[in-house]
């Protein structure tokens, strides 16, 4: 009988180090915690059923109380810290200068635009969207307009 108890308490301890190990370790997967919980509970079902509810209730208490003793343990030591991301994007996409680009400059198709690709001007290298549709890679286009830092091109033979 206590070989029994012994391997539900390690069911017990089993399920809490999954689910410390999906919240720390592998955050995003759930499948470990999922398993842990069931751990959990399953355990202290078979503590109820096998050793009577004065068993149950002491097991129930001391999952309940070592999970707040968790909880607080990695909030006091700011363990979660360490799995959160912190960077923050301060980079603005495809920002037209004025003084690179205008309308009216002529260049070719980097890649096939469809409708938006990249495009060459005077050696610099811009994300264009063409009005024409889809065109074709190193095919000769025209800056049409520059508005809110997008790129309109057409193609230089449909002109």
């Amino acid at each position: 009988m206590d070989i029994i108890l012994a391997l539900w308490i390690l069911l017990l301890v089993a399920g809490f180090l999954l689910l410390m190990l999906d919240l720390l370790v592998l955050p995003g997967t759930h499948l470990l915690g999922v398993i842990g919980v069931t751990a959990l509970v399953y355990g202290i079902v078979r503590i109820f059923s096998d050793f009577g509810t004065t068993a149950g209730w002491i097991a129930l208490a001391a999952v309940l109380v070592t999970t707040v003793g968790l909880i607080i343990l990695v909030i006091k030591t700011k363990s979660w810290k360490k799995v959160i991301l912190n960077d923050k994007l301060e980079s603005k996409v495809n920002v037209v200068d004025g003084q690179k680009i205008k309308v009216g400059d002529e260049g070719k198709a980097v890649s096939r635009l469809v409708p938006v690709g990249q495009a060459s001007f005077d050696g610099e290298i811009f994300e264009v969207h063409s009005i024409d549709g889809f065109t074709d890679q190193r095919t000769p286009i025209k800056v049409v307009k520059i508005e809110n830092n997008k790129v309109f091109v057409t193609a230089v033979s449909l002109q």
